[in-house]
């Protein structure tokens, strides 16, 4: 497949206006999307707070049943007079005892909490009853075979039930309250006597009074915890069973009828019932979609309005770096005599002058590395007679020490001798490798130096292991090494520095202690990272000799013998430091040919 090819100045006016239409889709987007979820959760503060309305309202009417039942079952003149009409309708085969039944009736009537319609009924053992509405040509004895009533018959006294939705079962006020909602409670007029029960029952619609309040934003729902609908401004939702989600109330967006609706759910504190609030989801985030539309529409005119001037402009603002580009295609052809004569006073005005100037001093480099070769033997014939040979320093040096033996100077004539041993190794480099014992006397002859230069004296003892004497090590490994310990452990005063060998398991272990101040545990910590770090330039390390220093030799040692060699420090302030050298026999010998 053949990729688009683009040049520099269509990659920037793409990335352009990729940067212009990319943000503004996805600021679109989020707030589109942040818009929306806000709205969701006014919807379910607005319909929490309803429902906690509601929930005052349905509680006021519940209360007002438990206090009509309360008031019934323990006023015990209304208790006497059922005992006594139970007692004459049982002993005389159904008679009713008027002035009984008469005080029951009125007593059932002259309840003054009653704000609305109620029905109050109370059902005794063997078919006889009472209530507070009207039973000409209506018998009640139905009732006593009804499923909801008929299990009440064994419930122990003061159990109450809720029972809801159901037909109203005063058949003279059914077309205008077909649906009922009830609470029935057992008790018994004597001890062991069968159950009697009180039914409070009042029409649905005083329930869902407080529901049409809230429409039609809201659709308001009361449901057992079956999930039937108990009560609903709809009356041909009540009595149906709704879906499970809906019962745990466990979506905040649920599918209703076809339709997305904001769910909230708020229990009752009584027989397990609870109120639903559905709120068209549409409804609520309907302005925001024609308010996103307009949005949107706004930003393509913005973009094409803009993306024009700016495409105009970005081939006005690059045009001069094209030119430049072809500038020097020229000049990668051999022609340094072009010029791309770019002006201004921006970064590319400046940047078209600069090449400019650098195609007239490529052009003067030229002629001057032409003059320059024509002088360049002439320049090194002279440099090679000014040199003064080595081995020519190194015979004065040994007159003059034998000269000043010679005047009985032999301390000054040693320090002499170690001054010319230590310049021939440092200038001799064909050795890389030197016997252990060589090395040891370089630093033997680096100390005697020291010590003649400073006023206080340095002990140095050397305690090698004689079958290490002959094992090779790279040049220069312990010099630093001992410079460092002279300079900073014992800050160039007197002390005692002690260089150890031992061979053990295949390795040359070489330890340098000294007794001088010594390091804390987060010095030792910084120094030890910093010698970790590859190639670090930052690393505080001490003084070099002839461009070797520390980390030179820790970073020489590892790449000479890989992971087989180690470096160990350890310091304690005021005891001094010691340095462990673990290096490899076996590639020291074999590598290196050394013995």
């Amino acid at each position: 497949m053949n990729r688009i090819r683009m040049s520099w100045r269509q990659k920037l006016i793409t990335t352009a206006l990729l940067c212009l239409i990319v943000p503004s889709l996805a600021t679109l987007a989020v707030t589109s999307l942040h818009t929306k979820n806000e709205f969701k959760k006014k919807a379910i503060i607005k319909a929490e707070q309803s429902l906690e309305v509601a929930d005052h309202y349905v509680t006021n009417l519940t209360n007002d049943m438990i206090s009509a039942m309360n008031s019934i079952q323990y006023d015990s003149e209304i208790i006497t007079q059922l005992r006594i009409a139970w007692t004459k309708y049982n002993d005389e085969a159904g008679a009713i005892d008027f002035f009984s039944f008469k005080k029951i009736t009125e007593k059932l009537d002259n309840f003054t909490f009653f704000r609305d319609k109620t029905y109050v009924t109370v059902l005794l053992p063997n078919g006889l009853y009472f209530t507070n509405y009207s039973t000409f040509n209506l018998k009640l004895s139905f009732l006593y075979e009804e499923p909801w009533l008929k299990r009440m018959y064994d419930d122990p006294i003061n159990t109450t039930r809720w029972v809801g939705p159901q037909p109203n079962y005063v058949r003279s006020d059914a077309a205008k309250y077909p649906n009922l909602v009830s609470t029935v409670r057992t008790f018994q007029l004597y001890a062991n006597s069968p159950n009697a029960l009180i039914i409070i029952s009042k029409p649905e619609g005083q329930f869902h009074q407080i529901f049409g309040k809230y429409e039609p934003d809201q659709i308001m729902m009361l449901k057992n915890e079956e999930g039937i609908i108990i009560s609903n401004t709809d009356a041909d939702l009540i009595g149906q069973t709704i879906a499970p989600s809906f019962v745990k109330g466990e979506d905040t967006l649920v599918l209703w009828r076809g339709t997305p609706y904001i769910s909230v759910k708020h229990s009752l504190s009584f027989a397990g019932w609870s109120m639903q609030s559905l709120t068209d989801y549409d409804y609520v985030t309907g302005n925001i979609g024609s308010f996103i539309n307009y949005l949107f529409i706004l930003q393509i005119a913005f973009f094409v309005v803009f993306s024009m001037i700016m495409f105009y402009l970005l081939r006005q603002f690059t045009f001069p770096i094209l030119r430049l580009s072809r500038t020097a295609g020229k000049v990668e052809d051999g022609n340094l005599d072009i010029r791309s004569h770019i002006g201004g006073t921006d970064e590319i005005g400046r940047l078209g002058l600069s090449f400019d100037r650098m195609l007239d001093r490529i052009q003067e480099m030229v002629r001057q590395i032409e003059m320059e070769q024509s002088r360049k033997r002439i320049a090194e014939l002279e440099l090679l007679q000014a040199q003064i040979n080595p081995h020519f320093l190194f015979n004065i040096l040994n007159s003059i020490r034998l000269r000043v033996m010679m005047k009985g100077e032999e301390a000054l004539a040693g320090t002499i001798g170690s001054l010319s041993t230590l310049l021939r190794m440092t200038i001799n480099r064909n050795n890389e490798f030197l016997p252990l014992h060589e090395e040891v006397a370089t630093v033997e002859h680096y100390m005697k130096l020291m010590n003649f230069r400073h006023s206080e004296e340095m002990l140095l003892t050397v305690g090698l292991a004689s079958d290490t004497l002959l094992d090779t090590v790279p040049r220069f490994t312990l010099q630093p090494l001992i410079e460092n310990a002279y300079i900073h452990g014992l800050e160039q005063k007197c002390g005692e520095i002690s260089i150890t060998s031992r061979k053990q398991g295949g390795s040359l272990y070489i330890r340098i202690q000294d007794n001088g101040k010594g390091m804390s545990e987060e010095q030792l910590t910084d120094i030890l990272s910093l010698l970790r770090r590859p190639n670090s330039a930052d690393r505080a390390v001490p003084a070099k000799v002839s461009g070797i220093g520390l980390r030179n030799v820790h970073e020489r040692l590892a790449i000479i013998y890989g992971s087989d060699y180690e470096l160990d420090i350890k310091s304690t302030p005021g005891e001094g430091t010691c340095i462990t050298l673990k290096i490899p026999l076996v590639a020291t010998k074999e590598d290196h040919g050394h013995v």
